[in-house]
């Protein structure tokens, strides 16, 4: 069974590698036997903090990366061409998500919205995912010996399924509301997963997306509790609870598995 998800010899590509989640997935393909690409504009922080070992012994390669911009996000897979080195696995996490407590103008009433912050959500998502995994898919067909197989992992949300539930947050100063943007661009993820799925099918590339629900942080004690009692499990995530899902889509556990959306939330949208 050890074999099913051992990912000795694979290399890994994570965006958005030095957040919560992001730090999550780049442990735990590491702790399979993965070495771990991190494309993210950010590079320090507690990101920084948590993965200091691995990326100082290597196993984890941070290559500062706005993966919204064409040129950066083919210069850092020329990196890892230049290290004769290829990625058959793609953790598509990276994108804004605007929490509670944020500080942005992306989270007030809809008809205050800006285009601006419209369009920047969603590209942070879909023109991101777009943009490396149309690098990764080249790199894999261009390849001169190549391998069985690659694994694209798109990170979704409950609220690209099911609409935010605004009530959560009535009471806080400023009024606070789920954007529209993140909705737009975790349902387009959905979208864009079993498009490029049956595309990608005949090179033996597989492609899923994972529908996560709300993650412990920093949230008050009141938000906690009204989520809680939206789910079957009465509670939120824990930030490591969604490690066996990329693991799985990772490995050859999943080999005949493409094209699906696999919902990990704790019962929130089957209530």
């Amino acid at each position: 069974m050890r074999m099913l998800f051992n990912l000795e010899n694979k290399v890994a590509i994570v965006t958005g590698g030095m957040g919560q989640l992001g730090v999550q997935y780049v442990k735990t393909l590491i702790s399979a036997g993965a070495k771990v690409y991190i494309f993210d504009i950010q590079e320090g922080g507690q990101g920084r903090e948590a993965l200091a070992q691995d990326l100082e012994e290597g196993s984890a390669i941070l290559i500062k990366t706005d993966i919204t911009n064409e040129k950066q996000v083919r210069r850092a897979f020329r990196e890892i061409e230049d290290r004769r080195e290829l990625a058959t696995i793609l953790v598509n996490n990276a994108g804004i998500d605007n929490p509670p407590g944020s500080d942005s103008d992306a989270t007030g009433p809809f008809e205050s919205t800006s285009v601006e912050v419209f369009e920047a959500i969603v590209s942070s998502h879909l023109r991101g995912a777009f943009l490396v995994s149309r690098e990764f898919a080249t790199a894999i067909k261009d390849f001169p010996e190549r391998p069985k197989n690659g694994s694209i992992i798109n990170i979704s949300s409950i609220y690209g399924v099911v609409a935010p539930d605004q009530e959560l947050y009535k009471g806080r100063q400023p009024r606070f509301f789920k954007p529209i943007g993140y909705s737009v661009a975790k349902a387009g993820m959905i979208g864009f997963t079993r498009w490029l799925a049956e595309y990608l099918a005949p090179d033996n590339i597989r492609v899923n997306a994972l529908v996560l629900g709300g993650v412990k942080r920093d949230q008050t004690d009141d938000f906690l509790i009204q989520y809680s009692k939206r789910t079957m499990l009465g509670r939120v995530a824990e930030e490591h609870e969604y490690n066996g899902a990329v693991l799985f889509l990772a490995s050859e556990a999943s080999c005949y598995m493409t094209g699906s959306v696999m919902t990990i939330d704790g019962g929130w949208t089957a209530k």
